[in-house]
């Protein structure tokens, strides 16, 4: 989006003002450490509606009473100006809109005096209209929260795309400001296709209406599959019914009648008269009930019998296996006795001994046979338990019977003594017909069902073909494809170790992960490559090619804003500083050799600024506008003297 920062406003609590005037394209602010570069990125996110301020505490934050940027869009300047973080306004904000520059000239604390001070969030939303953010709710299910993270489209999401500080620029283990943060990196990926102009209002009513008819639809088929009744169902449902009041009227019904007929038969139930309901009919009805239930006993009580041969069978292989163990353990008892002898004269005793032989021998063969017969069990518990289901289930017929007979003897009971019984009977007759019309409601319900049903996925037939007018998947493609390419391109300009080529950089769009694939097979992450200039080659490569798709993407809401801290920490050149030199001085005791480190140091700076050139114009080519690129730097190099917008030194001009 052609958008950049054109000011930068300090204001004490006096109205003295500090200003940082910045450009379009290549912005250099060299200096000192402590000169105030670094708080760059913090103010511009202060003022970006961040919910707390990370300006460093100390000389800025006492001196300061109210930070301001502007941000220029073609012929449109948006103020933004909000109190500093120890305020008691801190959560509130200042926002207005300008076409003509002339309120710069002479800008003073007194142009706040006719500007409400409203809630920051308030502003934001404001702020987001002019930026094209106009998606409220990205919900894709109605029924969800609207205040769970997601719903809403944040111009804060694109935050991570326009900084690198100086402790992120080379650093192994994370791209992306405030990615440490769950919500923050899952808020950025979720909306990033919104800011990107992908996604839209309309996409989302268009995701929510299809969701709400999916959701009908399979509710419909719910309903239908319910309340679905074939006609071998309806009269099975239709004839207990007619039959239950026949009953009760003391009338027959003939039996397997048709469809058809049992529903005419329903639409015309017969009145109860005195003739038709006689005793004799009621009567022939119980018994024949009580003949049936007799029969249910007699098959019930043989089940039982059964049933308790089994379990008595049960229990006598257990008592029999019991005692044959016990048996077993007596004739195991250790009885050996050797050869007797007297013990008065001490000869030996030859036939009491030969009798004891033949005891043991007749003690083992006894073993013998108890290890031929074993622990042999027949398990009846299949037979059991399909025993006791018949039981259960004659029980169950037996009851259901009984309850007839007892509805019977009611009727019998109230034929001639109770004169409310002609009333009962119509209100059942009224009951029946009720239920009856409802079945065949059901069943006419169920066959025009479909018609519904035809319509829904009709219309979500409809709603699929709109969406995919959006192309979402290929657009996302397509990205990918073009992002992964200019990264790989930019990064072969930078320096990025020779061993690692050929390689590709990819980033997906899904999960926002990174990988550079080695020769075309091999994935290496960025926490497996080593040295700083590869991790420095990384980021760069990726923000760079971020701003080259942000820029050139027409329907995108995102800044073409990049703001870098110190890209060349990593090489240390020894015009930059004595800590610097002293470092590099360490690693070398050849003073020519220190010499030629330097210069391929100061050569890679120089290097870089040469790639961020030529990325802004290749934009320009494309879109007719420069992205702002604002480095904050030590280098101040003679070839980029033009791009540099200010030096700061500490016994001299600063920020504060």
């Amino acid at each position: 989006m052609d958008i950049y920062i054109s000011r930068i406003f300090l204001f004490n609590s006096l109205g003295e003002v500090k200003t940082v005037k910045l450009n379009d394209g290549l912005n250099i602010i060299t200096g000192d450490s402590k000169t105030g570069k670094s708080a760059i990125i913090e103010i511009i996110d202060y003022c970006l509606f961040s919910s707390r301020s990370t300006i460093p505490k100390g000389i800025i934050d006492n001196w300061v009473e109210l930070f301001c940027i502007v941000l220029k869009n073609k012929d449109k300047n948006i103020l933004i100006a909000r109190p500093k973080g120890k305020s008691v306004n801190r959560n509130k904000s200042y926002f207005s809109i300008e076409t003509d520059e002339e309120f710069l000239k002479d800008f003073n604390l007194s142009y706040f005096d006719n500007i409400e001070l409203k809630d920051i969030k308030e502003n934001q939303a404001e702020f987001e209209k002019h930026l094209g953010i106009s998606v409220v709710d990205a919900r894709i299910d109605e029924d969800d929260d609207k205040r769970i993270a997601g719903s809403k489209v944040t111009m804060r999401s694109f935050i991570p795309f326009l900084f690198q500080h100086q402790n992120l620029i080379a650093n192994k283990h994370s791209l992306f400001y405030r990615f440490d943060d769950h919500y923050k990196r899952k808020k950025t990926i979720e909306d990033f296709s919104i800011l990107m102009g992908w996604e839209n209002s309309k996409y989302f009513m268009l995701k929510r209406e299809l969701e709400e008819k999916s959701k009908r639809l399979q509710a419909e088929k719910k309903i239908v599959e319910k309340i679905k009744i074939d006609n071998n169902q309806l009269v099975s449902q239709l004839y207990p019914l007619i039959k239950g009041y026949y009953v009760f009227i003391g009338q027959e019904l003939e039996e397997n009648l048709p469809l058809k007929e049992l529903k005419a038969i329903a639409l015309n139930l017969p009145d109860v008269t005195k003739k038709s309901f006689s005793n004799s009919e009621i009567k022939l009805t119980r018994d024949k009930y009580i003949l049936e239930r007799n029969e249910l006993k007699d098959n019930l009580y043989g089940v039982l019998e059964i049933i308790e041969k089994l379990k008595s069978n049960s229990d006598l292989s257990e008592d029999y296996n019991g005692t044959l163990v016990r048996l077993k353990s007596f004739v195991s008892l250790n009885n050996k006795i050797n050869d007797l002898t007297c013990p008065l004269c001490n000869h030996e005793v030859g036939e009491i001994t030969e009798k004891i032989k033949k005891v043991s021998e007749s003690k083992n063969k006894l073993l013998e046979e108890f290890s031929k017969i074993g622990t042999y069990t027949n398990d009846s518990s299949k037979q059991l338990e399909g025993l006791s289901k018949d039981r259960d289930e004659l029980k169950k017929r037996i009851t259901l019977k009984s309850i007839e007979i007892s509805k019977i003897d009611k009727q019998l009971e109230e034929i001639d003594s109770d004169s409310t019984f002609f009333e009962r009977a119509y209100v059942l007759k009224g009951a029946t017909k009720a239920n009856v019309e409802n079945l065949i409601d059901r069943s006419i319900l169920a066959n025009s069902n479909p018609h519904l049903i035809t319509e829904l996925e009709d219309e979500i037939k409809r709603l699929k073909g709109e969406l995919s007018g959006y192309n979402i998947e290929e657009l996302i493609k397509e990205a990918e494809i073009k992002l992964n390419n200019k990264m790989t391109e930019i990064c072969d300009k930078l320096d990025f170790e020779k061993e690692l080529r050929p390689g590709k950089l990819i980033f997906s769009f899904k999960d926002f992960s990174f990988k550079y694939q080695f020769n075309g097979k091999e994935n290496i992450l960025l926490t497996e490559m080593g040295s700083g200039s590869n991790w420095l080659a990384i980021h760069l490569s990726v923000f760079l090619g971020f701003l080259h798709l942000i820029s050139t993407s027409e329907k995108s809401s995102i800044p073409s804003i990049l703001i870098l801290d110190q890209p060349s920490q990593v090489y240390f050149p020894s015009q930059y500083g004595k800590l610097q030199v002293q470092e590099i001085e360490e690693e070398f005791n050849d003073e020519s050799q220190l010499k030629v480190k330097i210069d391929e140091n100061i050569e890679q700076v120089k290097n870089i600024f040469r790639v961020l050139l030529e990325e802004i114009e290749s934009v320009f080519e494309l879109v007719k506008y420069r992205p702002q690129i604002l480095v904050l730097e030590h280098a101040d190099e003679a070839e980029f003297k033009e791009f540099v917008n200010y030096r700061w030194k500490k016994d001299g001009e600063k920020l504060i």
